[in-house]
């Protein structure tokens, strides 16, 4: 999807998109899993925040450091509206450079869209951003019951340009298998603390989705 294209999917959903995937209990107990694992007052990244709810909010209620990015302008400001303490700008992650060293990154649902190749270079920058011992939140959906068919995936386990029902309508995706999701990390050289998958039901939606939510760290520094 072309960023223009992308940007006007994010700011005509806004609050919708909120409502529709907030209250989704296996999040927010993977938020404060991350939470746990995050030294006091940490600083973090909110990767394609989108209206800072739950992510941003949950991270700023627990005293962290919060910056937030995202491709949507009207995404922004509601982020800000909603998490005052939180420093938030758009920007298109493809595009963004880390001005510090990050505790806690958080990459939730604000990848797919991206092709392989730009997630991969995303995805190097924030680990390469990411504190000795710093922990990587990636949530996203899973391919392994969408895709069934072998031929339809690159080697690395993930499928290109999947048209993901979204919101009532089709969303071009890369999506991973979970087993590929956990080689890409690992790749990445970080360690899988946790990934769990689950089912959930948006708001207003009939069928529910497939999701998985890995919890990684950076491994300390030796010496």
């Amino acid at each position: 999807m072309e960023p223009s294209e992308a940007e006007h999917l994010w700011d005509s959903i806004g609050l919708a998109y909120e409502a529709a995937y907030s209250g989704n209990p296996t999040l927010h107990s993977t938020i404060q899993h991350a939470i746990r694992l995050l030294p006091p007052h940490a600083h973090v990244l909110d990767a394609g925040c989108g209206t800072g709810v739950p992510v941003a909010l949950a991270l700023a209620a627990a005293g962290m450091h919060v910056t937030g990015i995202d491709l949507s302008g009207a995404m922004v400001a509601l982020a800000q509206r909603a998490v005052p303490a939180g420093t938030f700008t758009q920007v298109s992650m493809t595009e963004y450079a880390p001005p510090r060293v990050f505790d806690g990154v958080f990459v939730v649902f604000s990848h797919m869209q991206l092709s392989y190749g730009e997630f991969g270079a995303v995805m190097r920058r924030f680990v390469e951003a990411l504190a000795a011992g710093g922990v990587l939140v990636l949530v996203g959906v899973p391919s392994d019951n969408y895709v069934q068919d072998r031929r339809c995936y690159e080697e690395g386990g993930y499928v290109q340009g999947f048209p993901a029902p979204f919101m009532g309508r089709l969303v071009k995706t890369t999506l991973f298998t979970v087993a590929g999701s956990e080689a890409f990390v690992r790749g990445l050289g970080l360690e899988v603390v946790s990934c769990v998958v689950e089912q959930f039901l948006p708001k207003g939606e009939t069928v529910p989705e497939d999701q998985f939510f890995l919890v990684a760290r950076k491994p300390e520094s030796k010496g």
